[in-house]
């Protein structure tokens, strides 16, 4: 959960931080773009004049020339008087601010606004004839031009609207997420508080009878009239606690959070370790073990953690044959997954069963906590693992039990 929400923040990070750098390179880029189209306008503009006076001196056909972009122009000769004129009316008449100095400065540009309010673009540069030489000076409208920086300003503008909007989206959907983040907790809270009951009532209820039987073992103990009797009834006793530390450990067992450190282990002496333990109590009840596993095989596994699993697994075969049978554990490799089988000739399982035997405290059996199995399962879930079985009632079971290894 923490990664996708860091994931939800970090990619609208980037996007805005991307088209912020877009918009701003292009707004910046607008007046510089809009100048140079102005000036390379006026620069084409002023040569197409350049040529037509060449090819007439009379000017008559600079009365035919015109661009939409051309607010005005006119020529201006050496000595200030105006010889043509978009206006007409001031050809001839002396031209305003005239300084002549301005053939010298070859191209000036700059804006400036007319009277009417309107903005342009201001040209000055020399025009030159075989015979004359005149200042062109030439006013250009600007509006097209600046449709550039226009819509680099409404690109800006779109870009923050869709931004604020992106991260509305974003802050929403962190909200929800975060509630539904508070909600799962919420739910795992309650289903924790529901899980603690029932284990409560299931600790109550396994731990009542012990106790019953060690307080009523106890008192008799108390009254024996000999030591012999007295002997007997502590033996119960010792039963009895024996009974109820392997609920404690089981519980414990199931409920433990830390996984253990992982580390290389020989799976199959592992198994012959467990084998060995488990003979004595085996052949109390007419129970053979066998065991075939490879010379060696290596694992990332925690040993602790697969010694519980392969206990519990064994333990359950040998109580499924109250009347004698055979254990066999046997280990294989396919395609780099460990499959170990731990296969019993005893009673069966029940086929309205199987679908409940790896849930929590369930259990058919008269005594138990009905941990035993789904430590099994978390234990191979925490492996990368899962767990199989297949079992016939009067014929046996089998659980074969699948780990990843290198």
């Amino acid at each position: 959960m923490g990664k996708t929400l860091r994931l939800l923040i970090g990619i609208p990070f980037c996007f805005t931080l991307l088209v912020a750098w877009f918009a701003w390179s292009a707004f910046h880029a607008a007046p510089p773009l809009a100048a140079e189209n102005l000036r390379g306008e006026g620069l084409s503009i002023s040569v197409a004049i350049e040529q037509l006076i060449v090819a007439d001196p009379s000017f008559r056909s600079l009365l035919r020339f015109t661009t939409p972009g051309i607010a005005y122009f006119a020529l201006i000769d050496r000595q200030g008087i105006v010889r043509f004129h978009t206006n007409q009316g001031l050809i001839g008449q002396p031209y305003p601010n005239y300084d002549q100095t301005a053939f010298l400065e070859g191209l000036f540009e700059q804006r400036e606004r007319l009277a009417t309010g309107e903005e342009v673009y201001f040209l000055r540069t020399g025009v030159h004839t075989a015979h004359d030489e005149y200042l062109l000076v030439l006013a250009l409208h600007t509006y097209r031009a600046d449709q550039v920086i226009r819509r680099a300003k409404t690109g800006v503008t779109v870009v923050f609207a869709l931004t604020v909007a992106l991260w509305g989206v974003t802050l929403l959907l962190f909200a929800l997420l975060r509630r539904e983040e508070r909600h799962r907790k919420e739910m795992s809270r309650r289903e924790e508080l529901a899980r603690l009951g029932e284990m409560g009532a299931l600790m109550a209820h396994e731990i009542r009878n012990p106790l019953a039987g060690i307080k009523g073992f106890a008192q008799l103990v108390e009254t024996s009239s000999n030591l012999e009797q007295a002997h007997r009834h502590a033996e119960k006793i010792v039963i009895q606690s024996l009974r109820m530390e392997a609920l404690v450990n089981d519980l414990l067992a199931f409920a433990r959070d830390d996984r253990g450190e992982p580390e290389m282990s020989d799976l199959p002496a592992l198994i012959q370790d467990c084998a060995i333990l488990l003979r004595p109590e085996a052949a109390t009840q007419n129970v053979a073990i066998e065991v075939a596993v490879p010379a060696e095989l290596k694992a990332q596994v925690a040993v602790d953690r697969i010694i519980q699993l392969l206990l519990n697994l064994m333990k359950n075969a040998i109580q499924a044959m109250p009347n004698g049978g055979l254990l066999t554990v046997s280990l294989r490799v396919k395609g780099g997954i460990a499959e170990l089988t731990v296969r019993d000739n005893g009673i069966g399982i029940q086929p309205e069963h199987l679908h409940h035997i790896f849930e929590p405290f369930w259990t058919s059996k008269a005594q138990g906590t009905g941990l035993g199995l789904a430590l099994c399962s978390k234990v191979a879930e925490e492996h990368g693992g899962h767990l199989t079985v297949e079992s016939t009632v009067g014929i046996g079971t089998e659980i074969v039990v699948k780990l990843p290894v290198q």
